[in-house]
């Protein structure tokens, strides 16, 4: 049963009061984030008027947040993704955002006929028709749906089938759902650029990364695509897999969300060999000498430093063992160049390219492989547009949500004019939901690094 202090408007409530304490964001994001401009706005107006806000206020609040993840306290987007969560419990997810939330079914239903469907969603009227009961905005362009998805496709070239044992350099490849049914040739591309620098790629049986339904707060439909995943990847980790995702998205879930307070959980405490009264908890960075770990005091922090969160359900051990084997592709890929000489040679690249550097792929912490690995192509000079809170806006399915559409826009657009002003013959991003909304935004071509490297891979150097 539920209590006062377990609604979402008190959830959202707690937010604003800490936020509104601590003001940091009032300065550093309000500007360039859609959730604290309204949270900092309606906190105000509520201050004047003496009212307190209205729970319509509090859900259209927090359906703001896209988990751009730019924001400094990981806690404060916890709380909101959970307040989001209990709102749906409570009140229902409409029938739009359950339609768009499971993308790889979508996909799936619609790469049945792929034709058929890219006809109505171009037909006026049947378009139309469809993006009213999906609740997508009418100017929102789509993406076209491929003759053949990637699984099929890797099926096919039998890349289902695990390598040998005892292979070296063999990665399970996490493929995710946009790639996997509206874009297929940027896991073809990763496929092809791996193999040629001598990786071998085996791609398993694998569910959505749960970042859409989380957004959207399905908390069931999460747990259970995360449950699955954890399950199957865990077990190839125990095989000697390194699991790598060229979708910056399905990276963070893997690499940063799914363990988030898995350090403090009981077993993994028992499974390092912790002190009694202490919690050992690890510090990023390199670990190549192994884990360094900080020491603190349960008598202290013992009742706030709990595995408690999002995904508590899920082992913990497994959900560790699957972050901490988890490489974005071109981190993997730029460690493995780097470590075989002569590595993978290219032909000269003579389009010029502006790369831009997606949240998520900046949230990892990991620096900017993509763009060492296209200053390896000769060619024009690689120009970047990574700014600290620089956003395309898309935040994956809520771009094409009608609520949403004007917000989208509004945030992708100074982005947009940031790299139309380096005059790109081709834009290059690793995130596809950047790639539609630049898609959306102009008529630049869009293309993952992968792509742009495996059409100048120079097969005379094999």
């Amino acid at each position: 049963m539920n209590t006062p202090f377990s609604t979402p408007e008190n959830k959202i409530s707690k937010v604003i009061e800490a936020c509104t304490d601590c003001e940091q964001c009032r300065h550093m994001m309000a500007s360039e984030c859609l959730f604290f401009d309204a949270l900092y706005r309606l906190h105000d107006q509520a201050r004047e008027n003496g009212k307190p806000l209205a729970t319509g206020d509090l859900r259209d609040l927090v359906g703001l947040c896209n988990f751009c993840a730019l924001c400094s306290c990981p806690d404060i987007r916890a709380d909101i993704i959970e307040a989001k969560t209990r709102f749906v419990e409570r009140d229902g997810l409409a029938l739009g955002p359950r339609l768009l939330e499971d993308v790889a079914r979508m996909g799936k239903l619609c790469g049945l006929f792929p034709q058929l469907a890219n006809r109505m969603l171009a037909n006026d009227k049947t378009g139309r028709l469809l993006k009213r009961v999906s609740n997508i905005h009418g100017d929102r362009r789509l993406p076209t749906f491929p003759e053949a998805s990637f699984d099929t496709w890797a099926r096919r070239q039998g890349l289902t089938h695990k390598p040998a044992p005892a292979a070296v350099n063999k990665v399970a490849y996490f493929a995710g759902c946009s790639g996997c049914y509206l874009f297929p040739e940027v896991p073809q591309a990763l496929v092809q650029v791996f193999q040629h620098a001598g990786i071998q790629v085996y791609v398993p049986d694998q569910q959505c990364c749960g970042m859409p339904t989380l957004l959207e707060g399905d908390r069931k439909k999460t747990l259970a695509f995360m449950a699955a995943n954890v399950e199957q990847l865990a077990a190839l980790v125990a095989e000697g897999f390194t699991i790598v995702c060229s979708c910056p998205t399905c990276g963070f879930v893997l690499k940063k969300l799914v363990k988030e307070r898995a350090y403090y959980a009981d077993a993994y405490q028992t499974a390092i060999g912790a002190e009694a009264g202490i919690l050992k908890v690890p510090i990023d960075g390199d670990r190549a000498a192994g884990p360094a770990f900080n020491r603190i005091r349960k008598s202290i922090y013992g009742k706030i430093l709990k595995d408690d969160g999002y995904f508590a359900a899920i082992d913990p051990l497994k959900r560790i063992a699957i972050a901490e084997n988890t490489l974005d592709a071109g981190e993997y890929l730029l460690k493995h160049i780097q470590g075989h000489q002569p590595g993978v040679r290219f032909k000269p690249a003579t389009h010029r390219l502006v790369y831009f550097a997606p949240c998520h792929q900046r949230e990892q912490n990991i620096g900017r492989p993509y763009k060492a690995l296209l200053q390896l192509l000769r060619g024009p000079a690689i120009d970047v547009v990574d700014g600290t809170y620089d956003c395309c806006g898309m935040g994956g399915i809520m771009g094409y949500k009608r609520e949403f559409h004007a917000h989208s826009i509004r945030l992708g657009t100074p982005v947009m004019e940031k790299i139309a002003a380096r005059r790109p013959d081709v834009i290059v991003t690793e995130c596809l939901s950047c790639r539609l909304q630049f898609h959306h935004l102009a008529d630049y071509p869009v293309a993952h690094p992968l792509e742009v490297m495996a059409a100048l891979l120079d097969e005379t150097q094999r």
